[in-house]
């Protein structure tokens, strides 16, 4: 049975994904649609929710399904709305979907489901999809993915600090709204001299010593510098203030260091916070080898 053509190019903008809603939209009945999934044709992938039997299952039909699957308002949220929106690179696991307050259907297996109100500021449609908007999704995907999430939006100006803030204005008093405020106090105060401060924390706590803050050597002032081992330590701030002067600048002072001699190792913000481990790790290393 040859779908209508219009049917078939909606499904195929759709990842493969379609709704008995859309099949009734094309004079498709539920009998019809009943007889394409016992030939085959179509493969029922959650209750009213179909996939193409041509159409590879995807990420992105995974998620969209996820999305269909908890309710016609459901809102794709968090870390996979920062990838919808092509902000990260790879969906999470498990994604978040927000649903209309009030909602009593069943839990969907795979979905993390976030009864609430979401503001209309923080709503869009992207591939005719309902998804939290790049602000909003930036900052609540940071949550679970990290600072770079939000790096990565500001680099690629989807978003300004000034949407971030705004976002967490709308949110200030919902759950995860603490986390988000010191997201946004980071972004106000700048990241590089509270990055600084939590490396210092980190080495304390981890034992580390025999470094110097702020060692002077070939005209620069090394972040943190084990001189007897000759490895310089350096912070890096947010990707999103640097521009192609500070690049270059950061570039010279490097390689300038690296001809002296200098170990030179670099960790951002999010390996301090999030892998602190690893920045441990690498530093001792370094220093005892």
């Amino acid at each position: 049975m040859r779908l209508p053509a219009e049917f078939r190019n909606l499904a195929l903008g759709q990842d493969g994904v379609v709704t008995a809603a859309d099949a009734r939209a094309h004079g498709i009945d539920r009998s019809t649609v009943h007889r394409r999934v016992q030939a085959g044709e179509w493969i029922s992938v959650h209750r009213s929710i179909y996939r193409l039997a041509d159409h590879p299952e995807t990420d992105r039909s995974r998620i969209r399904t996820a999305t269909l699957a908890v309710g016609v308002h459901a809102v794709l949220s968090g870390l996979a709305a920062a990838w919808w929106h092509g902000i990260v690179d790879a969906p999470p696991v498990t994604p978040t979907v927000t649903a209309l307050r009030g909602r009593h259907g069943r839990p969907v297996a795979g979905v993390r489901i976030l009864n609430r109100a979401l503001d209309d500021a923080d709503v869009s449609v992207r591939e005719g999809l309902p998804v939290t908007g790049v602000a909003l999704s930036a900052l609540e995907g940071a949550l679970a993915g990290g600072v770079e999430v939000i790096d990565s939006a500001l680099q690629q100006r989807r978003t300004t600090v000034e949407r971030l803030v705004e976002a967490y204005g709308r949110r200030r008093r919902c759950i995860g709204a603490a986390d988000m405020g010191a997201l946004i106090a980071l972004l106000e105060t700048g990241a590089r001299s509270a990055a600084e401060r939590l490396a210092v924390e980190v080495m304390r706590g981890a034992g580390l010593s025999g470094w110097a803050a702020n060692h002077p050597s070939c005209g620069y002032e090394i972040d943190f510098a084990f001189p007897d081992r000759m490895v310089a330590v350096e912070i890096d701030g947010f990707a999103f203030h640097r521009d192609a002067a500070t690049f270059q600048r950061d570039r010279t002072r490097r390689n300038a260091l690296i001809a002296a001699g200098w170990t030179v190792l670099n960790f951002t913000w999010g390996d301090l916070c999030d892998r602190a481990e690893y920045v441990v790790t690498t530093i001792r290393h370094a220093t005892c080898g």
